[in-house]
């Protein structure tokens, strides 16, 4: 075999290995000045090697170069969230819940790809990565939903971006790869109750004989606040100092939260600055203020502290009392709503159909006009129906 020496001054040289006589590059990468910082690669060809040099210059000139690491797309998934707990834990940062819901969605992206170096990840690989987590899923080998998919994809983003702010990747492999596009019944079916409905399910809620009242205290008090469009997480984190009795008003500032799949849970701000707001809950229910009056006394009178407790003092679980409004529905022989959230939706519905503008009804809700008008108004076969006929008077032609 013909071996070709390097030329004078190419940073290569000839080393003999067990495979054979191979190219070594050594090249210098640091910039003028700095602290000394070499690069070390060996080839089976001289024109890889060369290569190599060819492209390493070129990049530092251009100032994207990346030393060659072996550091996996696991390693780099666990680092970024290491960043995000960090972030977590201090003041103004993300919420736990939301760090574990990072960890969630990279669970089957780990599965398929977490070994793989994170410097080898090419474009293809993560387009074919979407394809296995629409066919083969997770754990479980069951292909994850759409919205799954769309968390997946976004949150591996975000750490392969970590990884270019960090020097460790030249670009991120994810940037320009697209979840599937929705199918039809990708999208949940949103149910809601009518106004009726509701009514019937705080007549019942109001109802409850006085020992079930007296084993579970906070019943009333809890169910009235979610049908005042509170989020779970608002009502379990609504503290004494909060409510105003005689103004008949809740203020909406902090939230509490499950931290993961476990009973843990996290209190802390609410969700976003438009969920800080004032909710008139008498007004919006009257008999409110009668059961949080009621409700205070049976505590004796606290000053601070949370609302909602059972009979002992304790919090309650965030799944139990979504449980026990799944079972008071059933109970009043109501709609299944699938997730008390739903309670929202079935608001903003309500008020939008009785033409309460989207930007008074977001602010009763707390969010942002957008979302109200993306997520919490849905379409309807009534719907188009009704507008059908309205269009049909609008541009029927006079005979």
């Amino acid at each position: 075999m013909r071996v070709t020496k390097p030329r004078d001054g190419e940073p290569i040289r000839l080393v003999e290995t067990e495979r054979g006589v191979r190219y070594r590059v050594v090249l210098d990468t640091a910039p003028p000045g700095a602290r000394r910082r070499q690069v070390t690669r060996t080839f089976d060809t001289i024109r890889e090697a060369r290569d190599f040099v060819s492209e390493t210059r070129t990049a530092l000139v251009r100032g994207n170069f990346t030393a060659p690491s072996k550091l996996t797309v696991r390693a780099l998934a666990e680092a970024w969230l290491a960043d995000r707990q960090a972030e977590s834990e201090s003041p103004g940062g993300i919420r736990e819940v939301s760090v574990n819901g990072y960890r969630s969605a990279l669970h089957a992206v780990l599965l398929h790809i977490g070994d793989k170096p994170a410097q080898a990840l090419t474009t293809a690989d993560v387009r074919a990565l979407v394809r296995a987590l629409a066919t083969e899923g997770g754990k479980w080998r069951r292909p994850l939903s759409h919205r799954s998919i769309v968390y997946a994809l976004g949150t591996l983003r975000q750490v392969l971006d970590h990884g270019v702010e960090s020097g460790v990747l030249a670009k991120n492999a994810a940037s320009g790869v697209r979840p599937p596009k929705a199918k039809a019944g990708d999208r949940r079916r949103q149910v809601v109750w009518s106004p009726a409905e509701l009514a019937t399910f705080r007549a019942h809620v109001d109802g409850l004989p006085e020992d079930v009242l007296a084993a579970d205290p906070w019943l009333r008090v809890g169910m009235r606040l979610t049908l005042c469009g509170l989020r779970r997480s608002e009502v379990l984190g609504l503290e004494w100092q909060r409510v105003d009795l005689a103004a008949g008003t809740v203020r909406v500032e902090q939230g509490r939260v499950k931290t993961g799949r476990g009973r843990a849970t996290a209190h802390g701000d609410a969700k976003s600055d438009d969920s800080h707001r004032t909710v008139p809950v008498e007004v919006f229910h009257p008999g409110t203020v009668a059961a949080l009056r009621a409700l205070w006394l049976a505590q004796g009178r606290p000053e601070a502290g949370l609302v909602v407790v059972d009979a002992l003092g304790q919090p309650i679980d965030p799944d139990g009392f979504s449980r026990r409004f799944r079972a008071l529905s059933t109970d009043a022989g109501l709609p299944d709503l699938g997730s008390i959230h739903n309670v929202r939706h079935t608001i903003a519905t309500a008020l939008h159909d009785n033409g309460v503008e989207p930007r008074k009804a977001a602010s009763l809700l707390g969010h942002k006009v957008t979302t109200h008008l993306a997520f919490y108004v849905p379409t309807s076969d009534s719907g188009a129906s009704e507008a059908a006929a309205v269009a049909g008077g609008l541009f029927t032609v006079a005979q």
